[in-house]
């Protein structure tokens, strides 16, 4: 166990079109990781890996590695995710040393129930070298230990008062905040708009990004 590495628990949240794909996007190309294994309930992530398998047995071998790439597609009926991914997680745990992405973490957690695997990676996690990075829609849907415990997080509009009500008491900002969160759309322009906080150095920052469509 590696009492050397900071934890690196981070969040991208935001209601469906909001642009947390885009940023989280952004961010997996810029950090390159040579380890990676997602979770991909959508088969959305095979533009970020060299091998996607519905088969958790492929994941385990592929994870042995010096180097993987891998998206696990868990399959469509979301009954029998509980048990695939708390397999999912022990792998990742095993491996050690690699970026760890979980899409739609309310598919899988609650805020009060979440597989003793997921917790172990999110809590033990840093000392086996592990990078967890999730996305959800619904943030007042998710692990409440893992929300508390995240070393950023970057909030897009919310469109339920649940979810606002979470992000601003997870990011300690003003409801209102989360509230004049907007995709604004003109034309063939989208404008992205997010708050982010960083809990390392303790700011609090807004951004946004125009996109241009076809």
């Amino acid at each position: 166990m590696d009492n050397s590495n900071k934890p690196s628990l981070r969040l991208y949240c935001g209601a469906t079109g909001s642009g947390k794909g885009v940023s989280l996007r952004e961010y997996m190309r810029g950090l390159r990781p040579a380890r990676l294994l997602v979770w991909d309930p959508l088969g959305e992530y095979g533009d970020l890996v060299a091998v996607t398998t519905s088969n958790l047995g492929d994941v385990a071998r592929q994870a042995k590695g010096k180097a993987f790439k891998v998206a696990y597609y868990p399959g469509p009926d979301a009954r029998t995710y509980d048990e695939k991914f708390a397999i999912f997680c022990r792998i990742a745990f095993a491996a050690g040393r690699l970026v760890m992405l979980v899409e739609e973490l309310a598919d899988v957690t609650s805020p009060t129930h979440a597989p003793m695997a997921w917790r172990q990676c999110t809590k033990k996690g840093r000392h086996a070298g592990l990078q967890i990075v999730a996305a959800t829609q619904r943030p007042a849907d998710i692990d409440k230990h893992f929300l508390g415990g995240c070393t950023y997080i970057r909030c897009f509009t919310q469109r339920f008062p649940a979810d606002r009500k979470a992000m601003a008491g997870a990011m300690s900002v003003p409801v209102a905040d989360i509230e004049g969160l907007h995709t604004i759309e003109q034309g063939n322009v989208t404008v992205l708009n997010w708050i982010e906080r960083d809990f390392r150095t303790g700011k609090t920052t807004r951004g946004s990004k125009k996109m241009s469509g076809k």
